[in-house]
């Protein structure tokens, strides 16, 4: 048996296409198992004692190495596991066709080969962890020209500075003049160290420290300002590719392992093969920015003293006196003999106008915080605020949302009956009819009715809404959108110099909960009529708005029967459970975000979840009311 397998390996070995053959039937066997040696590694050893024993061994090592070198290694060397497009949605759009539709590409390429052999980590681990004395009679046979390499780096090196030029790039640097930029001198560097080799070395790799302030400078400015992926995905194919140009120049020069550039190029390659990959890496530093605008305003909503606890309760009045009309004119807006898409546009409108009024007046809506705070404690845990500190910021988060929501629901309440009654003496008969009410009620009901459901998905509108006003704040600060406001010709000449220049501070300060809330507003109001168009009675449920329909449906009762109390109970039950689903998906799906995008891993909320749960049986109360000052 061994014999034959032998001679089989041989028969490859002698073939017209001996290297790709021999690859092929190396990946095809396992790159390891749970006990003893790999199949590949036996394989690969069975091979090497063949040709050593073989007649003319020299020769069949030869006509392998020529088959080698036949084909062209410096596009594998300068492009494998490198994005092949400087910007994000060509490269994505090629990727999503490369995963579904074949391609032919050029036979004398290794590229080429290496790509249809579909290479993954097991491959580069396998690699990593064989023994050299199997690995070294390979390597010496497949080793490349050091002109492959010298091409393979000033390709890159023109590539990085054609990136490290382009205008948007430019912009994040300090240099007066274009050619300032250290990128512009990489070719020339590098056809001089070509050529004198290591004398020029020195040189080089303060050049190559030089790009890499130069792109450290440009990081810190995004984080500093706002982001777009576009510009993101440049920066960080930038700085791969300068990674590549120095693993390429230190083999070049004879200083570089070759072993493990393999195995990156292994990786790289089938990184770059995953769409999802390229979203994540790309998309990670915008969603950090998006959550970090939200962070910044979290930040205001947390009540660490006893006075800012009451200011909260008293926002929050202010806005469930709000949310009393809100209601009022969105039972009137579903009475109305329209079509369902005006409907839904009307009430999205009303939604939407009384949000932003809340935002203008300084009202709390309690279920807009959830989000907001949960980005204000992943940054300390990212920062790693000491544990004292973590819980104190969780208490201070808890009590917030309980007096704003207290504020919305004891206000809104009272205050929309009111507004009933006086609805019912000026037109003689109370906003809702008896029926309606019967059916309001029940849909409140936390056991009878959809009621916890429904409020765990407008949980996730909340946090969809958050994310909105978070890459609305972004895109103002990456658009300096308030001073260009203020500076624009056309608004100066409009409202004057002064007012022009007060603009700005109010449209800093204003814009993302403006969008936030129009989003909002939108899905709160088309979404349910969407989905209802595709036969899915979903509705949503706002703690708020909740609280207030529940009062509209009290009067209706009055003084033609009996009140329902136990109905109402039913009710208000389920008004605190809506109130506990909305914060608690809202503000879980927006601490999962925040934590993704600053990179954390989940271990640290599960920390922080166990001393929070040891803390509440400690001390309850400071979850609702904060200790003296």
């Amino acid at each position: 048996m061994q014999g034959d397998r032998t001679s089989a390996l041989l028969s490859l070995a002698a073939g017209p296409r001996p290297v790709e053959a021999i690859l092929r039937l190396v990946v095809e066997a396992e790159p390891r198992r749970w006990t003893g040696g790999a199949p590949r590694t036996e394989l690969l050893r069975t091979l090497n004692l063949a040709l050593t024993a073989h007649p003319q061994s020299e020769a069949c090592r030869d006509q392998l190495r020529q088959d080698w070198l036949r084909a062209n290694s410096v596009r594998m060397l300068a492009e494998m596991g490198l994005p092949q497009h400087t910007d994000f949605l060509r490269e994505a759009f090629k990727r999503l066709v490369d995963r579904y539709i074949p391609r032919l590409d050029e036979s004398e390429d290794l590229f080429a080969l290496l790509e249809s052999l579909r290479l993954d980590e097991s491959d580069a681990q396998w690699l990593e962890s064989s023994r050299l004395e199997d690995l070294t009679p390979w390597k010496e046979l497949l080793a490349l020209p050091v002109e492959s390499y010298w091409d393979a780096a000033q390709l890159v090196g023109f590539r990085c500075a054609a990136l490290g030029l382009s205008r948007d790039l430019l912009g994040l640097g300090p240099e007066a003049r274009e050619l300032d930029s250290p990128f512009s001198r990489l070719p020339e560097a590098l056809s001089a160290l070509r050529s004198t080799g290591v004398a020029a070395a020195t040189g080089w790799n303060a050049l190559l420290d030089t790009c890499r302030e130069r792109l450290s400078m440009a990081l810190a400015h995004l984080d500093e300002h706002g982001v777009s992926s576009d510009l993101v995905y440049r920066l960080d194919l930038l700085e791969i590719q300068l990674k590549r140009l120095e693993k390429l120049v230190g083999l070049a020069l004879g200083e570089g392992d070759g072993l493990a550039l393999a195995a990156l190029l292994i990786r790289m390659g089938a990184e770059q093969r995953s769409l999802s990959g390229l979203v994540r890496g790309t998309l990670r530093r915008l969603a950090r920015k998006v959550v970090e605008h939200t962070g910044e305003t979290g930040e205001h909503y947390v009540a660490q003293s006893r006075k800012e606890w009451w200011r909260t309760l008293g926002s929050g009045g202010g806005g469930g006196a709000l949310t009393a009309f809100t209601a009022a004119v969105k039972y009137s807006i579903a009475a109305l003999p329209f079509a369902p898409m005006p409907i839904g546009l009307l009430l999205a409108a009303n939604y939407a106008a009384s949000f932003i009024l809340m935002q203008f007046c300084h009202f709390t809506l309690a279920s807009k915080q959830p989000a907001m705070t949960a980005s204000a404690l992943a940054g300390a845990l990212e920062n790693q605020e000491s544990a004292h500190t973590i819980v104190g910021l969780s208490e201070g988060i808890t009590r917030s949302q309980v007096a704003a929501t207290l504020g919305n629901v004891l206000v809104t309440i009272p205050a929309t009956l009111l507004l009933d009654l006086a609805w019912k003496a000026f037109s003689g008969h109370p906003v809702l009819t008896a029926e309606r009410a019967a059916h309001g009620l029940n849909d409140l009901h936390p056991v009878h009715s959809w009621a916890i459901p429904f409020a765990a998905l407008t949980g996730v509108l909340l946090w969809l809404a958050s994310l909105a006003a978070g890459w609305a704040g972004n895109w103002s600060a990456y658009r300096r959108f308030p001073d260009a406001l203020a500076a624009n010709p056309r608004i100066r000449r409009w409202l004057g110099p002064e007012q022009a220049a007060r603009l700005a501070p109010l449209v800093e300060h204003h814009f993302s909960g403006i969008v936030g809330y129009l989003v909002l507003g939108l899905l709160l109001g088309l979404l349910p009529l969407l989905l209802a168009f595709m036969g899915l009675p979903v509705e949503v449920r706002h703690v708020t708005l909740s609280a207030a329909s529940l009062a509209l449906c009290i009067l209706p009762f009055h003084p033609g029967g009996a009140i329902p109390w136990a109905d109402v109970a039913w009710g208000l039950a389920g008004i605190g459970a809506i109130g506990v689903m909305n914060f608690g998906v809202s503000f879980g799906l927006a601490l999962i975000t925040a934590e993704r995008a600053r990179g954390l891993d989940s271990s640290a909320r599960r920390k922080l979840g166990r001393t929070l749960r040891t803390t509440f049986a400690q001390r309850p109360i400071r979850f609702f009311f904060p200790p003296k000052d």
